[in-house]
């Protein structure tokens, strides 16, 4: 009535005015703002009604995100880095223009009652203007229907401020009190259709999942925002898993992902099995690793690199927090809370403590290596590590750092010329290394003679190079500086009391006996050994232990034995019996202990290379066989310190247990690292290899 008293001409005026509002691109037009240009976002991807104009629009000084950031803006400095959820939902409610703003406050019966007043408008402006000639029912209906038509829009307008009026509750209350009811309420509120609200619903999170993965940030708290963002927004686990699927899609693209996926695809992997997981069995990664190309394993593997370093930093602070009763507790929920698998967290368990001992006792060669200890105060936190991080094996690996820096010493005191004359104060330094690196005895007395038979190969070689080129002379003096070189390993041995009261001369016979030389040097050696004259009478009993391997009077003998041992290892019976009579086949064939011993550790050289090759074709039964390594040891007697010298030399121990691993048949990590460290007690490797195997395999 208001409009119809000012004539023809103001209600046209009014009706025009109504219409442009209802155009985005004239209403735009006549709003003056203030705009900051943005980089387009591939994720900027609600549902096609529930965006309109998003290209043409920015961050407002007059958004509630842009008022919140700028007190922090003014203060000078650089402003801090938003968070994720503070950059998309600031965003989306800063998408809002200032009609849409006011549509998001109109109640739905003012909406519609505009949307029928445009209309009537429509058909009333019409009939005023249309010619006569025209029939007027024609002209009145064609407005009405244009009418109708632009009021659509408008109400299609206002539904699509759903996403902006969401990101509004979120930046008001926070991800994890956006509540669900009030979220379902906004359907009804702006009048949207139950399957155009879904879309919207999954819009939302869509584009959340999107800028989440795309940051290079990996929190902890990604998952927890995902999980609070689909509550909040009322989503099942099939529309969310569907979601995620659609992600990986996007970012895959049509190419099989390579060797090294891309940091985005991991952390979508991450985020997307680490919430499933919590779904209690609703939601699966299935279609996703279907969807990548991706095996479960690989899969798994991916997430453990990114879970890894987050799980490493609360581990570092529970450590620092918590106590040793209290942090297992803690560490339990954390890996929960990552979807860390028992095994994985073990391995960042282990790499915390490895780390830990590095500090404490450097490798050889660095600084402060030739004074490193383990103190009390030193023990007292690695004991108290091993417990909290309840590390399996922590003896080998404390004794991988401290038995290369007791050889390094054991070296040098060997090597000294003054120790020659002082085997007392020798032995006394060694004695108190051993104790400050708290090396057991057995490890001590291994490394020792390990490092004796070294020196001592390399100075009969160097004789025997000597002989050689004819400077018989040379090599004769060479050969008397060994003998009383090698009555030093016979006093230390002898001051240890490892071997009885047996004299210094006679434990040399027996620790440096049937030495291996390089090939060529064995003839050379026995000539000079057989030309020498008085000079060296006295020495050459134990000459000739040294070179027991290459006697030609021990020859038959020798071959003899050595098929004795190949009929035991094939009958693959290592008892009693077995072992008295091996020792009375050497009694009888006149061979001398260290000769016999030396044989004894040749077999079981080439019994464990044929189970390194066994592994590829009968795995079980050459783990079966590996098992009882620590049998057929104790049936040959082969001491500790000859078998750790077989194994520094050849590195067979790792090259068996390597191949097991391989031919470990796939499954739980835990088990198969339960397994090889169980096979590694079994070989009595060196400290340190199956925790080398397992970290390169």
């Amino acid at each position: 009535q208001k409009t119809s008293c000012h004539g023809p001409r103001e209600m046209k005026r009014v009706s025009v005015a109504l219409l442009l509002a209802a155009t985005p691109a004239v209403a735009v037009s006549h709003v003056a703002r203030v705009r900051a240009p943005r980089p387009a976002h591939r994720h900027a991807r609600v549902a096609s009604v529930a965006v309109v104009d998003v290209r043409q629009r920015g961050v407002g000084l007059g958004s509630s995100a842009a008022r919140g950031r700028l007190p922090v803006m003014l203060e000078g400095g650089p402003p801090p880095e938003p968070s994720v959820e503070e950059e998309v939902f600031g965003e989306m409610e800063g998408e809002l223009d200032r009609f849409d703003r006011l549509l998001k406050r109109l109640p739905t019966v003012a909406v519609g009652t505009s949307s029928n007043a445009l209309v009537v408008l429509s058909s009333i402006f019409a009939w005023f203007v249309t010619p006569t000639r025209i029939p007027a029912a024609v002209t009145v209906g064609v407005a009405g229907a244009a009418g109708k038509q632009v009021g659509e829009k408008l109400r299609n307008r206002r539904r699509a401020v759903v996403p902006a009026a969401i990101a509004e509750m979120v930046n008001k209350d926070g991800l994890k009190r956006l509540d669900r009811a009030k979220v379902a309420r906004l359907a009804e509120r702006y009048d949207v259709p139950p399957e155009l609200f879904e879309e919207q619903l999954r819009g939302v999170y869509a584009r959340f999942l999107g800028a989440l993965v795309d940051d290079e940030e990996v929190e902890p708290s990604d998952v927890s925002k995902l999980a609070a963002l689909r509550r909040g927004l009322g989503l099942g686990w099939k529309a969310t898993e569907s979601i995620h699927v659609a992600e990986a899609a996007s970012l895959a693209g049509e190419e099989a992902p390579g060797a090294e996926l891309p940091e985005p695809l991991s952390k979508l992997l991450w985020a997307s099995m680490t919430l499933f997981s919590t779904s209690r069995g609703s939601a699966s990664a299935d279609e996703l690793l279907s969807t990548l190309g991706l095996s479960e394993a690989r899969a798994r593997g991916a997430v453990n690199e990114v879970s890894a370093p987050l799980y490493r930093a609360a581990l570092a602070q529970a450590v620092g927090r918590y106590n040793r009763t209290q942090t297992p507790l803690v560490l339990q929920t954390v890996r929960k809370a990552l979807n860390l698998p028992e095994e994985a967290a073990q391995a960042v368990h282990q790499d915390v403590y490895d780390s830990q001992l590095a500090k404490c006792l450097p490798s050889p060669g660095d600084d402060g290596a030739a004074d490193a200890e383990l103190s009390d105060e030193t023990k007292a936190l690695l004991s108290e590590l091993e417990g909290v991080l309840q590390i399996r094996g922590a003896a080998q690996r404390v004794h991988a750092r401290t038995i290369p820096l007791y050889r390094s010493s054991a070296a040098a005191l060997l090597e000294a010329p003054t120790s020659v004359g002082d085997p007392g104060g020798a032995w006394a330094a060694l004695a108190l290394r051993q104790q400050g690196l708290a090396l057991p005895t057995e490890r001590a007395k291994a490394v020792l003679q390990e490092e004796s038979r070294r020196i001592a190969t390399a100075r009969l070689e160097d004789a025997a190079r000597l002989a050689a080129a004819g400077r018989d002379d040379e090599a004769t003096s060479a050969l008397l500086e060994l003998t009383g070189w090698a009555d030093l390993v016979g006093s230390l041995v002898q001051l240890a009391g490892w071997s009885g009261e047996a004299p210094a001369r006679d434990l040399a016979e027996r620790y440096l006996g049937a030495l291996s030389l390089e090939p060529g040097l064995e003839e050379a050696a026995q000539r000079l050994l057989s030309g020498t004259g008085a000079n060296l009478a006295s020495s050459l009993p134990l000459l000739q232990s040294m070179l027991a391997l290459g006697t030609p009077s021990l020859k038959a003998a020798r071959d003899d034995y050595c098929s004795r041992l190949d009929r035991l290892l094939a009958s693959a019976q290592y008892g009693e019996s077995e072992r008295k009579a091996l020792d009375a086949a050497a009694t009888q064939l006149g061979l001398p202990e260290p000769l016999a011993r030396k044989l004894a550790l040749d077999a079981y050289y080439g019994w464990l290379l044929d189970l390194t090759e066994g592994f590829g074709s009968r795995s079980s039964d050459a783990k079966a066989e590996l098992e009882r390594s620590a049998e057929l040891r104790a049936c040959l007697q082969l001491e500790p310190s000859a078998v750790g010298e077989l194994y520094s030399n050849t590195e067979i121990d790792a090259s068996v247990l390597s191949a097991c691993c391989d031919a470990l048949a796939p499954g739980s990590e835990y088990e198969a690292m339960e397994t090889m460290q169980h096979l590694e007690r079994a070989l009595d490797a060196r400290p340190g290899v199956v925790a080398q195997i397992l970290r390169t395999s």
